[in-house]
């Protein structure tokens, strides 16, 4: 009798460098592992996947910017930007206790490791719907379907990274899913309530942040119809 052939084995993947390329393309192909890998908690690592994702909002808000041109082409890059950045900070004390009651083994370090790979996955989706979104700032003049595409693109893109979260947390023994649902739907609503706390990120005004507190339900019903002025220098432009 020939013996029978041992089955094949799957080719080991190379290590995950530490570059920024190497990130990008962990964060797009390889989010499971690089959740593993024991460089994510390294400080080089860290401010890596940080700046990528501030890079890619910051691009993503010089498009949003493009919208309604005058000061918002630095202004809403820096909003989004910084915004999502704030987000991140005051909701990572919540990600760790969430995480713990999940059942995760994941140090502290580790989760800051990982909400940056939250952040960077989500910014590379919004950097790659950001040419189409470019598209419609200069086709159109509705607040309201620019508003929609814009947090469309986000909700789309914190979908992907949610998964990344939770595959992240499950490889470091997380086995429940409730408390980082939970945690997912306060750094969502968070986020999205910032698009008003630092209006306007579309529109213009004579102010940097619009003092008015309102609750972003409330914002989005009452510009939904609202649209672009036509003297704007997109306008004039074409």
């Amino acid at each position: 009798m020939t013996p029978t052939p041992p089955p094949p084995t799957e080719p080991e993947s190379p290590p995950i460098g530490n570059s920024f390329r190497d990130l990008f393309e962990a964060l797009l192909r390889r989010p499971r592992e690089l959740a593993q890998d024991p460089m994510i908690d390294r400080p080089a690592t860290l401010l890596r996947l940080f700046l990528l994702a501030l890079v890619a909002l910051l691009i993503f808000g010089f498009v949003l910017g493009t919208f309604a041109w005058h000061q918002q082409i630095w202004a809403a890059p820096l909003k989004l930007g910084g915004g999502m950045l704030f987000a991140a900070i005051i909701c990572y004390p919540s990600l760790y206790i969430f995480s713990c009651l999940a059942g995760s083994s994941a140090s502290a370090g580790r989760l800051a490791g990982i909400l940056g790979g939250v952040l960077g996955l989500s910014g590379l989706l919004l950097l790659g719907f950001a040419p189409a979104v470019w598209i419609f700032t200069q086709g159109t003049r509705s607040f309201g379907f620019m508003g929609c595409l814009a947090v469309g693109s986000w909700l789309i893109g914190f979908i992907f990274a949610g998964r990344f979260l939770d595959q992240a947390l499950h490889a470091h023994g997380a086995s429940q899913k409730g408390p980082m649902a939970i945690w997912s739907i306060i750094f969502l609503l968070v986020t999205l309530q910032l698009t008003t706390s630092l209006r306007p990120i579309l529109g213009t005004s004579d102010r940097f942040i619009t003092p008015e507190k309102k609750f972003f339900l409330q914002h989005w019903s009452e510009t939904f119809d609202l649209k672009l002025p036509p003297e704007t220098p997109s306008e004039e432009r074409s």
